[in-house]
């Protein structure tokens, strides 16, 4: 099944890879913004308004030419490029060289639940779907960007919702609650194993250093050892309709529909739970999560909710950093987030739309919020 080195303090004792909604840890240069960590210990501890000096984040594009809702996104920083899965059957590449023009445009012949890129490799997970000759069960399409090779790989029952790379593996998890495990031999990839353990759909999943890591919808949270292919560890998250991961150097992210974000170490202890409520105190699902930087010291977590806002918190304090509702963004649910370059991250949303947004550095934000200035994007098409 493959072979790895060890671990080490970490989740699989690599950096964050990533997945559904981005996945790519923000860690910058000169070691871990989270030593000493007091996570969730800030002074409103996500709770009432955030502060006035906090500042929100710059719209900087919004992307039309999806006819459904944009369900998943990959960003390829080797290639300068987004790209973006749909329900309406396709995936779009962006180039934000070329101003974010769509510069391609992939057919998977069903909606599209989960895309993954690695090296030359471009995979669409497909949901199933029914028609006159009844159920069509999901694939995972496979293109090589480089010499055009094509593979449709069958054997998942239902949908499938999640993908990951992990050492010369391809994993893929959905709706039949099997971890599937692909390889490319010879000319094309063949299965291997299914890794049992999940008892609802699997939700998402990442694979960092010797370890894969997957969750499902009724909260488990299961660890395999690439090199074996054993699991070695479970975190029963006690979160229902579990969503999301994120991987944020030697922490994991949870987040679920019942509006909870919990953060665990390496050994699965608990370190925060922190419930997102709407402007009446209700608890708001979370749909994607996503660490970035806005330039300064402090990582913030970006949690997109039911209620079709976007909320931002302070790590690891849980402060609250700011809300970006419908009005400034989407006018539906976002289902996916990814980093970007630099202070940067996307937006995908129910809407059809994928929206861009920066952190400007201090002496570019604009006074009171009105126009753009400078900034990674200045060159970027406006909304």
């Amino acid at each position: 099944f493959g072979s790895g080195g060890g671990g080490g303090n970490s989740f699989g004792g690599g950096k964050g890879s990533s997945g559904k909604g981005g996945g790519r840890s923000s860690g910058g240069k000169g070691g871990s913004r989270y030593q000493n960590s007091n996570w969730g210990g800030g002074k409103g501890k996500g709770k009432g308004k955030p502060s006035q000096q906090a500042s929100l984040p710059t719209k900087q594009a919004t992307l039309t030419g999806h006819t459904d809702t944009v369900s998943c996104m990959e960003v390829c920083d080797t290639r300068s490029q987004l790209f973006s899965g749909s329900t309406d059957g396709s995936v779009k590449v962006w180039s934000w060289e070329q101003g974010f023009q769509c510069v391609h445009t992939v057919s998977a012949d069903a909606p599209v639940e989960a895309i993954l890129i690695f090296d030359a490799w471009l995979f669409a997970g497909t949901a199933a779907t029914q028609g006159a000759g009844g159920i069509r069960q999901g694939v995972i399409r496979a293109w090589h960007m480089d010499n055009g090779f094509e593979q449709t790989l069958e054997g998942h029952q239902g949908s499938i919702y999640c993908l990951a790379q992990g050492g010369a593996y391809l994993f893929s998890g959905g709706e039949d609650m099997g971890v599937k495990t692909w390889q490319f031999k010879e000319s094309k990839f063949e299965p291997l194993i299914n890794l049992p353990g999940h008892t609802s759909p699997i939700q998402d999943m990442k694979a960092v250093g010797t370890a894969l890591i997957s969750a499902d919808r009724g909260g488990t949270v299961c660890f395999w050892d690439l090199s074996t292919g054993a699991g070695t560890m479970q975190i029963v998250t006690e979160q229902r309709d579990l969503m999301a991961l994120w991987l944020e150097e030697t922490y994991l992210f949870t987040a679920s529909l019942d509006g909870k974000v919990k953060v665990w170490d390496p050994a699965g202890t608990m370190l925060h739970e922190q419930l997102v409520t709407n402007q009446h105190n209700q608890a708001s699902g979370v749909t994607a999560m996503c660490v970035i930087s806005d330039g300064g010291e402090a990582p913030v977590l970006v949690t997109s909710t039911q209620h079709s806002a976007m909320m931002m918190w302070t790590m690891p304090s849980f402060d609250k950093r700011g809300i970006l509702a419908a009005r400034a963004g989407h006018s539906d649910v976002v289902r996916c987030l990814a980093k970007g370059p630099g202070n940067s991250f996307f937006s995908g949303s129910m809407d059809n739309t994928i929206i861009v947004w920066e952190f400007m550095a201090n002496e570019e934000r604009p006074l009171g919020g009105a126009g753009v200035s400078g900034g990674l994007w200045a060159t970027a098409a406006q909304a």
